[in-house]
């Protein structure tokens, strides 16, 4: 029993410690025309208000080559009837190269956007 308990803490004591991943990079500069850098495989996030109870949602389009995804969406005031959310969207650059992601405010059934952000992302 003794040696079986000297080999576990030997094992544990020459196994890697865990490492905490890396947080998000928040993605700035909308519409600005200057790109976030990335490393191949570092995630960044974009945090955007919407309000699904009227009617408006963000829709996305990215180039090919990057990949943009719905993380959570949190009501900000859960207390408040019709009170907005906050959208946050990871996105991750699997190649090298410099990419455009565009987020439309709007109703589907209006075909309109009334806000439009473009980020550009650059992945080394």
């Amino acid at each position: 029993m003794r040696a079986g308990m000297s080999m576990a803490i030997a094992i544990s004591m020459i196994a890697p410690a865990a490492t905490a991943a890396p947080a998000d990079v928040p993605l700035a500069g909308a519409n600005s025309g200057k790109a976030t850098t990335l490393r191949r495989g570092q995630s960044a996030r974009v945090e955007l208000q919407t309000n699904a109870s009227t009617g408006y949602g963000w829709k996305v389009a990215a180039d090919r080559g990057i990949s943009v995804t719905l993380v959570t969406t949190v009501i900000t005031r859960p207390d408040m009837v019709g009170a907005p959310s906050l959208a946050t969207y990871r996105i991750v650059g699997a190649r090298r190269g410099t990419y455009r992601i565009v987020f439309r405010y709007m109703r589907p059934w209006e075909g309109k956007a009334v806000r439009t952000l473009t980020y550009l992302v650059r992945i080394t």
